[in-house]
């Protein structure tokens, strides 16, 4: 039986979600990287990926703010038991490397990273304590999305999502003229997305559209 949905407006407004506390021992851990077993594990205190001759927007937001991160799947820790999640880190996401960084000592500027892949979702504390929860798009079925996260918006029956990608642009330096840009550029860009029954489909602001199933 095939189902029309159409979307005029959307009302709804996101849930407070309230942040879980870390014993102390998994603070010093968040804080050192010492809680995680990295040649088992493989997913966490990896150092940033380096971009060369890169310039642009490569985050969400270029702030750290608080978080919570859950893994897809549990994580060995050493000295202590398992885990899969961590609350109340400092956070960014890198759109282009798809790469959630934590601030692992901010004294020292040291910067850890977590690939996207190897995570289930994150949320964020904005500096107006609301709460913003990004989910992996390999949790929903789509094949007109690529790998990344989706910034829920409205969560119900039939969900809207926003979808964040890296659009580059190439050097086009001309040195005959000396006009042109040197270096790759990046932006961030955006799509929207609806989701019913775990099935994503990209829609256009502004528009109606209507799912079938």
């Amino acid at each position: 039986m095939k189902k029309n949905v159409i979307i005029s407006c959307i009302l709804a407004m996101l849930s407070q979600v309230v942040f879980g506390q870390l014993s102390e021992g998994s603070k010093i851990n968040a804080n050192t990287g010492t809680g995680f077993n990295t040649s088992k594990a493989g997913v966490f205190w990896n150092s940033p990926s380096p971009v060369s001759n890169t310039v642009g927007q490569f985050y969400l937001d270029s702030v750290w703010h608080e978080g919570n991160v859950k893994f897809s799947n549990v994580i060995q820790q050493i000295g202590g038991s398992s885990t899969d999640s961590l609350n109340n880190i400092l956070i960014r996401y890198n759109v282009l490397n798809d790469q959630l960084e934590v601030l692992a000592d901010k004294s020292k500027n040291d910067v850890r990273v977590i690939d996207g892949k190897h995570l289930k979702n994150f949320k964020v504390k904005s500096s107006e304590n609301d709460i913003s929860e990004y989910v992996n798009t390999g949790s929903f079925h789509s094949d007109k999305v690529s790998a990344g996260f989706f910034e829920k918006l409205v969560q119900g029956k039939l969900s809207l999502m926003k979808y964040y990608r890296a659009k580059t642009v190439k050097p086009n330096y001309n040195p005959g003229f000396g006009t042109g840009e040197k270096n790759t550029t990046v932006s961030v860009e955006s799509d929207y997305y609806v989701v019913l029954d775990n099935k994503a489909e990209k829609i256009s602001p502004g528009k109606s559209c209507c799912l079938r199933s």
